[in-house]
């Protein structure tokens, strides 16, 4: 593992447990196995390394969700698996990621949300050719609630219990919840 991957594994457990601004760079330097002083030689600051954290959950979602099927049906159940996925496997992460949005530097936000506005819009291109007809809002609307759900295991309390098939029951949650959007005629 080299010295930046060493600082983010650190980064990321200290700041799931505490909170981005409850840790200091000394304490991410001592769990890293470094002097914090040492840290300012792999990344500017502390903002630096939550904005690494956050890239790395956004790298992760957009490989995961891949490139849109040509069936939109498909398409949907890969997005819905997809986040249900990452958020399992990098519990951690995504939970950092959902608490500390309002942490993140200004002058890594253009990025971080030109990112994001891709998974964003992957998602709404997808509800659009499932739900033909109806508004961008509520297709927006949809997205933004939908993820939650998919991502809400990441924010289970700590000792939580858990379903058993959690995964299998959050991606039935979430179509279920997507039925709103067919024609009061159809449902």
């Amino acid at each position: 593992m080299t010295r930046d991957e060493q600082i983010l594994t650190a980064a990321e457990k200290l700041f799931f447990e505490r909170s981005f601004d409850g840790v200091g760079v000394d304490e991410i330097g001592k769990v890293a196995g470094t002097s914090g002083s040492a840290i300012y030689r792999h990344f500017p600051g502390k903002d630096a390394i939550l904005a690494a954290l956050f890239d790395k959950v956004l790298d992760t979602l957009l490989v995961k969700i891949g490139e849109p099927a040509d069936d939109p049906a498909e398409d949907l159940e890969k997005l819905l698996r997809g986040f249900v996925t990452v958020a399992r496997s990098h519990e951690r992460l995504v939970a950092i990621w959902l608490r500390e949005q309002r942490s993140l530097a200004e002058r890594y936000r253009r990025d971080h949300d030109r990112r994001h506005r891709r998974i964003t819009e992957r998602w709404v291109g997808c509800l659009q050719r499932c739900y033909p007809g109806r508004s961008a809002d509520d297709l927006m609307t949809a997205t933004r609630g939908v993820q939650l759900l998919l991502l809400s295991e990441a924010l289970r309390p700590p000792g939580g219990r858990r379903a058993k098939d959690v995964e299998d029951l959050l991606v039935e949650m979430a179509s279920a919840s997507l039925t709103a959007l067919q024609p009061v005629t159809s449902r």
